[in-house]
């Protein structure tokens, strides 16, 4: 949308112009897409470096309150901080052999909710479920904890038409969803309009499916 050149302009230092701001909105949002690429394609590694910088700042804070030994400062961070992090070790390992089985599969993992469904209803909250698409039509098996043990009936959707706009589910709206970085799209259907929300590859993968 911007050149190189026309982003350097926008972006110059000293200028306070309405469009040195967009300039700084464009750049920042490349900046936050790549880093989330990046923690996508590189997990473990995110973890490795988020855990270092948890123990820095915990390590600080425990000598700013408690001054001491900087060996048993360390000590006592370790102990502090490593439960926590073996635990998230295991649920991204978890997540990612689950998703794997799923690709193999031709599924994906997603939320799916009916936005109108009666005030009230659980199908106008996000439920978690594995999707499997085929040409022009969809199944959606409700499952729930991080290995997607199927629970209820699944139900089986005709794909009338998927509007092309993707929205990122945040803030409110993202009640009842435990992942971050999750878009949605709005699936007029056979039953209504249904609204997935999963990953921007699995949507990609559910889009291609559809079109058959």
């Amino acid at each position: 949308m911007f050149s190189r050149t026309t982003l350097r302009a926008l972006t110059a230092p000293g200028s306070n112009r309405p469009e040195d701001k967009l300039g700084h909105m464009v750049l920042g949002g490349q900046r936050d897409g790549a880093m989330r690429n990046w923690v996508r394609q590189h997990p473990y590694l995110a973890l490795v470096a988020g855990y270092v910088v948890i123990f820095v700042i915990a390590g600080a804070i425990r000598l700013a309150f408690v001054p001491g030994d900087l060996a048993d400062a360390a000590v006592y961070t370790i102990m502090n901080t490593l439960v926590y992090w073996l635990l998230v070790l295991f649920q991204v390992r978890n997540l990612r052999k689950t998703n794997a089985r799923l690709k193999e599969r031709g599924q994906l993992r997603a939320f799916i909710r009916y936005p109108e469904s009666r005030p009230g209803s659980l199908s106008g909250i996000w439920n978690q479920g594995i999707v499997t698409p085929a040409a022009g039509s969809l199944q959606f098996q409700p499952a729930v904890y991080d290995n997607l043990e199927a629970s209820g009936r699944a139900t089986t959707l005709i794909v009338e038409r998927v509007q092309p706009e993707r929205w990122k589910v945040t803030g409110e709206n993202r009640k009842y969803i435990g992942s971050f970085g999750m878009y949605a799209v709005t699936v007029l259907t056979d039953r209504g309009t249904v609204e997935p929300a999963a990953s921007p590859e699995s949507l990609d993968r559910l889009a291609e499916a559809l079109a058959g």
